[in-house]
This record gives C-alpha cells, structure tokens and sequence, in this order.
C-alpha cells in the first residue's frame, strides 16, 4: 500500500514540474516565432520603403514643397515648424526625409526610423519616435543632421543593406 502511495505522490509531483516546463516552452515558442514573423515583417517593410525613399529624394518635388510647408510653417498637426510628414527639417537648412514604422512597445520587435539627408548620407534608428513622431514633436528641432542622429540614437548606413535593422536605442 506505501508504495503505491508513493508511486501516486511521484506520479503527482512529475506533472507537478513537467506542466509548467511544458507551458513555459509553449509560450517560449510562441514568442519566437511572432518574434521571427515581426522581424521578417520589417525587413520586407525596409525592402520596400528604401527604394521610395531614395525616388523621393531623388525628384526631390514632394521634399521640397514639405519643406515649403514647414519654413511656412505647417509642421504635422501644426505643432512644430521642423516636423512633416515625410521631411524633419533642422535649423540649419539640412534635412532629413525619413519614413517610419512603428514597433511593438513591448520589445518584442523594434521600431525603425529610415530616412535619406539632405547631407547625401542614409541613417536608420530605433528610437520610439510613435506614430506621426509624436514623442519628438514637443522637442526643440535639432542644429543638424549630426545632432538629430546624437540626439535620436541614429546610425549612418549604406542605404542598402540590412545594417539598418540593428538595434540603437536604448
């Protein structure tokens, strides 16, 4: 008889440690693998969006009548004269134009910022600038490109490559 007790108290204590060990992995995994599709999701967004960002840049024509826009005045939302939809503009004259998606907040996948200066160089960040850059919007504009990229965490890269999914921030 004690030893089927104690067979039923092993057997007990067995599924005691292995159900948690098994949820555990369970949600390990699943964590993994939304994490793998996330990041594969903004991979394809960088594929995409690099090649619109240097058309922009290259007609120039939607840049420049945003940057008449904000030196007039008309920043996203009107609440800052350095901040469009598709152009950050620094006090100096240079200019960034930029696209951003949006990550989780949680960690799970990085936000990432792409944009193309008007310095001919391309830069990438993860900094959460939130949708419509509302996180920087009560933000004083930046000198320059070179303190937009000091202040907002972001990278120089070669406008190609998958350098610009790297994490930068924080």
């Amino acid at each position: 008889m004690k030893q089927d007790q104690s067979a039923a108290i092993s057997r007990k204590l067995i599924l005691l440690v292995f159900i948690p060990c098994v949820i555990v992995t369970l949600l390990a995994g699943w964590r993994w693998v939304v994490k793998l599709r996330c990041e594969r999701a903004r991979a394809d967004w960088k594929s995409t969006t690099l090649p619109l960002l240097a058309e922009l840049t290259r007609t120039n024509q939607e840049v420049i009548q945003e940057l008449d826009s904000l030196k007039a005045g008309g920043g996203v939302l009107g609440h800052r004269d350095w901040i469009g939809d598709h152009v950050l503009l620094m006090t100096n004259g240079e200019y960034l134009a930029y696209a951003f998606r949006h990550g989780f907040n949680s960690g799970l996948t990085d936000h990432l910022l792409l944009a193309h200066g008007s310095d001919d160089h391309w830069y990438y960040s993860t900094y959460h600038f939130c949708n419509s850059m509302v996180a920087i919007m009560a933000d004083e504009p930046p000198g320059s490109i070179a303190e937009f990229a000091h202040r907002y965490s972001a990278r120089e890269f070669d406008g190609k490559s998958d350098e610009c999914l790297q994490h930068t921030w924080p």
